[in-house]
């Protein structure tokens, strides 16, 4: 396998694995949900691209090693949870959602995708 497609392989894997669950949240919400409308969309955009942002910028630290790639994906990972926090303070603001259903449908999705996100960085883990 080329070099290109070894590195793609994980971009691609995220992509097809939010579509996915996308396509299966939004289903299960359309036909069995008795909430209100929740925000699914602002849900998955969210945490696709903080796993994209937490894989690309760990990837670049390890290729121009500029920190310890622990003390880097603790520092990624604060900077994840008060991004979730800044998103829950503006769903939080405004009127037309609940929180707690915000809530209910963010962290299954948020933990699927942080899994992802620890397995694809497995190597880089094994390596410390």
């Amino acid at each position: 396998m080329s070099n290109i497609q070894k590195k793609s392989r994980d971009f691609t894997y995220l992509f097809l694995i939010t579509i996915l669950l996308y396509n299966l949240h939004s289903n299960l919400e359309l036909n069995y949900s008795i909430y209100d409308k929740t925000p699914i969309n602002s849900i998955y955009i969210f945490n696709f691209f903080a796993v994209l942002f937490f894989i690309i910028s760990s990837r670049l630290n390890i290729a121009q090693k500029l920190v310890n790639p622990l003390t880097f994906f603790i520092l990624l990972t604060v900077i994840k949870m008060l991004a979730v926090i800044i998103f829950f303070i503006y769903y939080n603001n405004e009127s037309s959602y609940d929180i707690k259903i915000v809530a209910h449908n963010f962290f299954p999705v948020y933990f699927l995708l942080l899994s992802f996100e620890i397995f694809s960085l497995k190597k880089t883990f094994n390596n410390i």
